[in-house]
C-alpha cells in the first residue's frame, strides 16, 4: 500500500509542473487521425473509429483513455476533414481534447500525400486533496491554487501523411507552442510523432502488416513496434512491443460489405514488463471501426436493337 501511495504522490507532484506525456493506444495503426491531421480523408471513405484503453488495470489512478475519430474526403476542399475527441484521465488529472482536422491531398508517384493541420481546444482539470512532505498546509504553496482547478488553451497540430496500397509514413507534431496554463501552473508539452507501416502478401490468403509508432516530447521517447497478419481479409492476430513497458498480443476481425463498406473490431491485452507489473494486472485496449463507402454503384444500362426484337 505504501508503494502504491509513493508512486501516486510522485506522479501527482510531477504533473503539477509538467503536462503528462500524450496518451498511448495499442491500436495506433487504426488511429492516425487523432495525432496526425494529414490522414483525414485519406482512405476515400467516411470512417468512424472508437478506441478505449485501460492501462495498468488494478492500479489506483491508472491512465484511462477514450478516443473518437470521424473523417471523410471532401472534393470541394481538395482533401479531407475530420473531428477528433479525446478523454484522458490519469490520477486526479483529466484532459479533454476536441479538434477539427483538415488535410490537403496531393497525388505523388504511386500514392497520395496529405498535408494537414488541426485546430481545437485542450481542457485540463485537477481535483485533489493535497498533502505536503513537511506537513505544512498546502495553501502555503503558491503553485497550488486550489483543490479543484481547471484551464483551457487552444490546441494546434500539424502533420504530413503519405500512403500507397502497400505502405504508409506519417510525421506530425501536436500541442504546438507548448502553451502555459497559468492558473494550473502547468506547461503544455510539445510532442512529435512518427508512424510507418507496410502491407506484404506472404501467401495468397495471408497479408503481413508490420508497423511502428514513435512518440517523443524531446525529453522522453516511447516506441511501439507491431507485427500482425491478416488472414483471408477477415481475421488478424499479432503482437505489439512497447519498448521498456509492455508486450501486447492482439486479435481482430473485419467484415467487408458488398458496397465496399467495412466493419472492424479488435482487442489487445497488454502484459506490463516495467516495475509497475508488480501492482498491475495488465492493460486492455479495444477498437471499433466502421467505414462507409462513398463509391457510387455502377449504373446498369439496357438497350434494345430492333434487329433482335
Amino acid at each position: 500500500m505504501k508503494k502504491h501511495l509513493s508512486v501516486l504522490v510522485f506522479i501527482s507532484v510531477f504533473l503539477v509542473s509538467n503536462a503528462q506525456q500524450d496518451y498511448q493506444i495499442t491500436h495506433y495503426m487504426f488511429d492516425n487521425v487523432s495525432f496526425n491531421p494529414g490522414y483525414a480523408g485519406m482512405n476515400n471513405n467516411i470512417c468512424g473509429t472508437i478506441l478505449g484503453r485501460q492501462q495498468w488495470a488494478g492500479f489506483e489512478g491508472s491512465p484511462t483513455t477514450g478516443i473518437l475519430n470521424v473523417h471523410a474526403p471532401v472534393e470541394m476542399v481538395r482533401g479531407g476533414i475530420g473531428l477528433t475527441y479525446v478523454n484522458d484521465q490519469l490520477g486526479f488529472e483529466k484532459n479533454n481534447i476536441a479538434r477539427l482536422n483538415y488535410s490537403y491531398h496531393l497525388g505523388i508517384g504511386a500514392g497520395q500525400l496529405g498535408i494537414g493541420a488541426s485546430l481545437g481546444i485542450l481542457q485540463k482539470s485537477i481535483e485533489a486533496t493535497w498533502q505536503t512532505p513537511s506537513g505544512n498546509p498546502w495553501q502555503q504553496d503558491q503553485s497550488i491554487s486550489g483543490e479543484q482547478m481547471s484551464g483551457v488553451v487552444p490546441d494546434f497540430n500539424l502533420g504530413v501523411f503519405y500512403k500507397t496500397n502497400e505502405l504508409y509514413l506519417g510525421i506530425s507534431t501536436t500541442h504546438i507552442g507548448g502553451l502555459q496554463m497559468n492558473n494550473l501552473n502547468v506547461q503544455n508539452v510539445h510532442h512529435y510523432w512518427i508512424t510507418a507501416g507496410y502491407n506484404y502478401d506472404i501467401m495468397p490468403d495471408i497479408k503481413l502488416r508490420p508497423s511502428l509508432l514513435i512518440k517523443s516530447d524531446a525529453s522522453s521517447t516511447i516506441m511501439d513496434i507491431n507485427v500482425n497478419a491478416l488472414y483471408q481479409n477477415k481475421f488478424w492476430g499479432g503482437i505489439t512491443w512497447r519498448v521498456g513497458d509492455e508486450v501486447a498480443p492482439m486479435l481482430g476481425y473485419q467484415h467487408s460489405l458488398g458496397d465496399g463498406s467495412s466493419l472492424r473490431i479488435g482487442y489487445a491485452y497488454g502484459v506490463t514488463t516495467s516495475e509497475i507489473a508488480t501492482y498491475s494486472s495488465g492493460s486492455h485496449d479495444i477498437m471499433l471501426n466502421y467505414c462507409f463507402s462513398l463509391a457510387k454503384p455502377p449504373t446498369i444500362e439496357k438497350s434494345k436493337n430492333p434487329r433482335f426484337l
